[in-house]
């Protein structure tokens, strides 16, 4: 139990790693003339959110050791992968 209130904790403190790379791209691209950037970010980040979570828990499950570890690994993955596929969807969007 004690686990997945490390685990809730962590959701809370790594919300703006989670949630910074999608922004920063956003700008980047806002600041390029995508003046629709910021727009679909809500959903982007809401996505990352619930993949967190479910990896989370999914890992907590499987009692892994050094719990702040694979957390810190699942966020920085689900940011950077989803800032990256945010990038990528709306440089293909713009063509």
């Amino acid at each position: 139990m004690h686990r997945i209130v490390l685990a809730v904790l962590g959701i809370a403190i790594l919300f703006c790693l989670l949630c910074g790379p999608a922004w920063y791209v956003a700008l980047r691209l806002w600041r390029r003339g995508d003046l629709d950037a910021f727009r679909p970010l809500r959903a982007v980040w809401v996505t990352q959110a619930v993949l967190a979570c479910v990896l989370l828990f999914g890992a907590d499950s499987l009692t892994l050791a050094n719990p702040a570890a694979w957390m810190v690994g699942i966020f920085l993955g689900v940011s950077l992968g989803g800032a990256g596929l945010f990038g990528g969807w709306r440089l293909l969007r713009r063509r």
